[in-house]
């Protein structure tokens, strides 16, 4: 929770709560972070200079990356379908396979080969497939390292092992022609801070001769009518993402600051005026600044023991007494204490309404099924059927694209190092079958 003004304004989110002498009040202002992230600036078409070089920006601060981890950071909903989504895409890991034809059916003939074996035992190839990714599905693309052996200056490619580097540290280098085409270097450092040194890369060609220096690669899916970087899927929720992340916020300061009813006290003037005649009857003397001093007092220490009966939750039994009498001219007086009604109720579900639309676009814009999300629709859970129809849908339609990027510099790689095997690397998925189709004896011998 951030303080902007020690006195008078709290702001949570991108709500401002301003505490004035009559009361506390909500001002809702758009920060900028929500302003250049959902209305989509051309930051492309314009270079930025970092270290003396001038790079395509990524984001209007040319720092989207950093932007949506802080953003997905506070969300409560976001990384776990994103996690799921990995989960998902991993099946049960990694391996080799070779592709062939069998009834006019393309089919994956999954291999074991010990000198590959060997190779991607010699690094973590499993972490670095994990690292890109959990950089694809966030940012669908990845930035990796090559490190080539230096036995590529005597006409021998070999590729010692890949890095998959953070999206945060890494830039295209602006080309003179403005496209991606043309990119021929990539800028690693701390583009958060820009403290520290910058490093400059050459742009990885798998079509040009490996000259034996590490360079990097930039592997994605392309977004629409956008030249350098991919978008995240669910760029286009992040307004609602960014509510979803205030509304606890909002709701705890509520309960914080907000959570005793509010009373209007209405005070008879006239049992004031008698006091005021008490009191300078018993102080003669006493000036009229002497007196106000002397009768406000008094009504604090009125208003102290009413606040004292009407606040706090030990209070429950108590009650404020008073007597009431009519003034000269026959006029009743009497305290009054009215309850002031705040509709506090009616403001939180409204903003329970609006996280639950919040937490619906945040789920579309990642793009994975509710059933495999682990979300409850209007308090229900998922059949059996839906999940597996589901599951087959997801790995039948939405595996294959993210499968191509985030092993593309593997595959890149293998057949750089071992041309003649026809190997790549793909996720292997055990089919999973109905209950139904499972015979008695197969679910009593599972093993879990």
């Amino acid at each position: 929770m951030e303080e902007k003004n020690e006195k008078t304004v709290t702001k949570v989110g991108d709500m401002n709560f301003v505490k004035t002498s009559v009361g506390t009040f909500g001002v809702y202002m758009a920060d900028s972070m929500t302003s250049y992230l959902a209305t989509g600036d051309q930051y492309d078409l314009y270079p930025a200079t970092v270290a003396g070089q001038r790079v395509a920006s990524w984001g209007s601060d040319n720092n989207l990356p950093a932007n949506i981890r802080n953003l997905l950071e506070r969300n409560h909903l976001a990384p776990g379908i994103l996690d799921r989504e990995i989960g998902l895409t991993w099946g049960q890991g990694p391996h080799l396979y070779k592709m062939d034809v069998t009834d006019n059916e393309l089919t994956r003939t999954w291999a074991v080969d010990a000198e590959v074996q060997s190779w991607l035992d010699s690094w973590d190839y499993k972490e670095f497939i994990r690292d890109c990714m959990t950089e694809y599905k966030y940012l669908r693309g990845e930035f990796v390292r090559y490190y080539p052996a230096k036995s590529t200056r005597i006409g021998r490619p070999w590729i010692n092992k890949l890095e998959c580097l953070h999206s945060t540290k890494c830039r295209l280098v602006w080309p003179e022609s403005g496209e991606m085409r043309d990119v021929n270097q990539i800028i690693y450092g701390n583009f958060e801070t820009y403290l520290g040194a910058f490093s400059l890369y050459p742009k990885f060609d798998k079509y040009a001769d490996l000259k034996g220096q590490v360079s990097v690669g930039y592997h994605n899916f392309r977004s629409f009518a956008r030249e350098f970087y991919s978008l995240p899927s669910f760029f286009g929720a992040i307004p609602w993402i960014k509510r979803s992340n205030d509304i606890p916020e909002i709701i705890a300061y509520l309960t914080d600051n907000m959570i005793a009813a509010a009373y209007h006290v209405h005070e008879p003037q006239g049992y004031w005026d008698k006091k005021k005649d008490k009191v300078m009857q018993q102080y003669p003397e006493a000036t009229s600044a002497e007196l106000e001093a002397k009768m406000d007092e008094m009504r604090e220490e009125v208003i102290t023991q009413i606040a004292n009966v009407l606040a706090g939750k030990h209070n429950v039994g108590k009650f404020f007494t008073s007597v009431d009498f009519y003034d000269e001219d026959g006029n009743l007086c009497q305290w009054k204490i009215e309850p002031v009604q705040m509709n506090i109720k009616d403001y939180i579900e409204a903003q329970t309404k609006i996280s639950t639309i919040a937490e619906s676009a945040t789920t579309s814009g990642i793009g994975l099924h509710p059933s495999l999300s682990n979300i409850i629709i209007g308090g229900q859970l998922n059949s059996g059927s839906q999940l597996l129809y589901a599951l087959k849908l997801y790995l039948s339609s939405d595996t294959s694209i993210p499968e191509e990027v985030i092993l593309d510099p593997m595959n890149i790689a293998l057949k750089i190092n071992f041309p003649t095997k026809n190997l790549r690397m793909g996720f292997y998925h055990q089919v999973v079958m109905p209950e139904a189709a499972v015979s008695p004896d197969q679910r009593t011998n599972q093993k879990i």
